[in-house]
């Protein structure tokens, strides 16, 4: 985690942007399209109380198919993140044990460990994760695994494209959330099979458990990468290279993702928009296809989105302290 100048926020991991700090953290967008795209220089759109656009969204799919795009409501900020240790959230993971709970983390610079807030963000307990290192932690997702239910830690971040490995953390679910507690993980280890990438998107299959990863790009194309089946903590494995992922704006940097609990769609994260992808066959024909814009608030630096436990609605939170939950309902 670098040091930033007092007065900016940065935009972008890789620090290239920076703009002032005096702009609203969290503002609704009324309806479900998009806000500007992001341009080269970092700018979006204005801050004030709220937003309203009118653009065309598109790629939502026909009849029959679930639509976050024009079924769910404007995102409302719910609560704030309460726990002064959580000042770059950069992953977020739906408790499947735990009602309205979620694990997140920060980016670098933090050590290992794992926080659980409710869904106001007041803090129900936090998490070492023994056998863990924190070099880059980007994206968490939950699952299945062989204990049932697993949180998904991804230490994938690689600015510089200069890492020879990275490795997901599995961990199971806790089972309380009282204090600070330990937790082992269990690594897995991987390799990309056309070179160092940076990432910070991990997707984990509700009914396979299978992983992926999409790549984080300035421009162009992400790539999609799948962890070979079945999982092998502790081996070093080559990803099998999906396919690519294209930009829906030309200059989109994907930070997040998470798939429905039903397998109904998959939604990606940009810093200031996200993108819903229906889920009809495979995870690669799903995001090989056009999406539409789904609402999503007006955040510092968006990186953590994450469906619901029971895929009513989503969850962003921005890095930042004391940054806002906010939520978006799908009725």
């Amino acid at each position: 985690m670098a040091l930033r100048p007092a007065g900016l926020a940065w935009y972008g991991d890789d620090m290239t942007h920076a703009r002032p700090t005096g702009l609203v953290l969290s503002l609704a967008v009324l309806g479900c399209e998009p806000p500007p795209a992001e341009s080269p220089d970092g700018s979006t759109a204005s801050a004030s109380t709220s937003v309203a656009v009118t653009a065309s969204s598109s790629g939502g799919g026909g009849a029959g198919i679930f639509d976050p795009c024009k079924r769910c409501g404007a995102p409302a900020a719910v609560g704030t993140l309460a726990s002064p240790d959580l000042v770059e959230v950069s992953g977020i993971a739906a408790s499947a044990l735990h009602p309205d709970v979620y694990y997140v983390h920060n980016d670098s610079g933090d050590g290992a460990r794992l926080f659980a807030i409710d869904a106001s963000g007041k803090e129900r307990g936090r998490f070492d994760v023994d056998g863990a290192f924190a070099v880059d932690w980007e994206d968490a997702a939950a699952g299945p695994c062989p204990e049932g239910r697993c949180v998904y830690l991804a230490d994938i971040g690689d600015n510089l494209a200069k890492r020879s490995s990275c490795t997901v953390y599995r961990v199971p679910e806790p089972k309380t959330l009282v204090g600070t507690q330990s937790v082992k993980a269990e690594p897995l280890h991987f390799t990309y099979p056309d070179g160092s990438r940076d990432a910070e998107t991990l997707l984990v299959h509700p009914t396979t458990g299978e992983l992926f990863i999409v790549s984080k790009v300035v421009v162009g194309a992400s790539t999609l990468y799948r962890f070979p089946m079945p999982l092998t903590p502790g081996a070093t494995v080559v990803l099998e290279k999906l396919g690519e992922v294209p930009s829906p704006s030309g200059l989109t940097r994907f930070t997040s993702g998470s798939i429905h609990p039903q397998g109904k769609g998959i939604l990606l994260r940009a810093y200031t928009m996200l993108y819903h992808y229906p889920l009809e066959g495979s995870v690669a024909e799903a995001l090989a296809a056009e999406p539409c814009s789904a609402p999503v608030a007006v955040e510092k630096q968006g990186e953590a989105v994450e469906w619901t436990a029971s895929g009513d609605g989503y969850v962003t939170i921005s890095e930042g302290a004391s940054a806002p939950v906010n939520r978006v309902g799908c009725p």
